[in-house]
């Protein structure tokens, strides 16, 4: 199994460039942290240290120890290229009517989904295949699914219990709840 590389961005929410490599990063369907700057300041000292001193902002800080400084969408889609056998990226079929969790180049784990025309996305099932159950994979999958839905101003009615027991139990998901 790949191992998982951990995405951490510091930033503001006052910030543009921390806007845009956001929006970037969840149209991705890449899964990162989102680290606040005014809401966590002491996480400045990471910032200041990776700049040399300096304090732009967004600092992203990927799982292999490097950072980008203020990236522009190029800098990190090329960075997620080199790291794209490692990473974990949700991507959304529309065709085939699911999310996708992505490692090393295949599908390990999906959710179907049927649209309504009021923007909610129905989850029936989501599924893990078998030699990549145990691993967090389907929580992964939810999580990104979630970001990608709430991207595009989209809700979720969660049917399948796994679904649904995933977006109730995590406070920053729940808003995404239709009806």
């Amino acid at each position: 199994m790949p191992i998982s590389v951990t995405i951490t961005m510091y930033g503001a929410d006052w910030c543009g460039d921390s806007q845009r490599a956001k929006t970037f990063l969840a149209e991705e369907g890449v899964l990162y942290t989102f680290v606040d700057l005014v809401e966590t300041p002491e996480a400045k000292d990471i910032v200041i240290e990776r700049n040399n001193g300096g304090a732009s902002i967004p600092v992203v800080v990927f799982g292999d120890n490097t950072h980008l400084v203020e990236p522009s969408n190029d800098d990190l889609a090329e960075k997620l290229a080199v790291l794209s056998g490692s990473i974990a990226r949700v991507v959304e079929d529309v065709e085939a009517g699911r999310f996708e969790l992505w490692r090393a180049g295949a599908v390990v784990s999906s959710a179907s989904y049927s649209s309504q025309p009021d923007g909610v996305v129905v989850v029936p099932h989501v599924e893990t295949k078998p030699e990549h159950r145990g691993s967090g994979n389907a929580a992964l999958l939810m999580d990104g699914m979630l970001g990608l839905l709430r991207t595009s101003g989209r809700r979720i009615v969660p049917i399948c219990s796994f679904a649904a027991d995933h977006v109730r139990s995590n406070e920053r998901h729940v808003d995404l709840l239709a009806g």
